[in-house]
């Protein structure tokens, strides 16, 4: 499979979540020793809704068929809101019915540096 680019419509207010994988060493003395774990020690976690109608020719089904195509380990292109473009995941979503064949999506999409595509 290609890479794939998520360019679906996501609701206003996106939040996410960047960390620093570190670790630290403290002494008895109140020194502290820290540093980086690894080359990649900055990541993003970003949580998305989308709501829409689960109908054909609506975006709704097809942003279920992207992710379910990915299986939960298959990275693809995403550029969260303010930030470049990087390789990201999605590991299941959660659907909640609102009535009329209208759903609400919402998922986590993060950050992957080893991409398996």
């Amino acid at each position: 499979m290609t890479a794939e680019t998520f360019d679906f419509d996501v609701e206003v207010g996106a939040d996410g979540d960047v960390s620093q994988r570190t670790w630290e060493n403290e002494f008895g003395d109140g020194m502290v020793q820290a540093g980086g774990i690894g080359i990649n020690t900055k990541s993003q976690v970003w949580n998305l809704v989308h709501t829409g109608e689960d109908v054909p020719g609506e975006e709704l089904p097809e942003l279920l068929k992207f992710l379910d195509r990915h299986e939960g380990y298959k990275a693809f292109r995403y550029s969260p809101p303010g930030e470049p473009q990087g390789w990201y995941r999605v590991n299941g979503y959660k659907k909640k019915a609102l009535g009329a064949n209208i759903y609400t999506v919402t998922f986590t999409v993060k950050q992957a540096f080893n991409p398996r595509t």
